[in-house]
């Protein structure tokens, strides 16, 4: 046999059919996935600037249970406030306000030092 031959019956034999794996962790289940975050509150930020979307008529939801309608002005003042304080501090003033309506008024007028000029952490 030639070469030849040989490389043109290779070509004419068939190949085995691969036969497809079924993944039994592809199923379809009727189970829906819980949410971890469903009975969190949403972030104060976010539902504040929602409520500077439609005008102030927006219940703010604490982590009491308890849901606030906040002036705009209120709001909007909360809101500037906010962007003007370096993240540790924006942290400390979202832990204050998300706890209940006296939390936010607290964080409204607590003393945070201002992002004026870049923070550097000495240890």
């Amino acid at each position: 046999m030639k070469s030849e031959d040989f490389l043109i019956e290779g070509k004419h034999k068939k190949k085995p059919a691969k036969k497809l794996k079924k993944h039994d962790d592809w199923e379809d289940t009727d189970e829906t996935p819980v949410d971890p975050d469903q009975d969190r509150v949403p972030h104060i930020i976010m539902q504040l600037r929602k409520a500077l979307d439609v005008d102030g008529d927006y219940l703010v939801t604490f982590q009491d249970g308890a849901k606030h309608k906040i002036p705009k002005n209120v709001t909007r003042h909360f809101i500037q406030r906010y962007l003007t304080l370096k993240p540790a501090d924006r942290e400390v003033m979202q832990n204050m306000a998300t706890k209940d309506l006296e939390g936010f008024k607290k964080a409204l007028h607590a003393e945070f030092s201002p992002n004026t000029e870049p923070s550097i952490y000495v240890r």
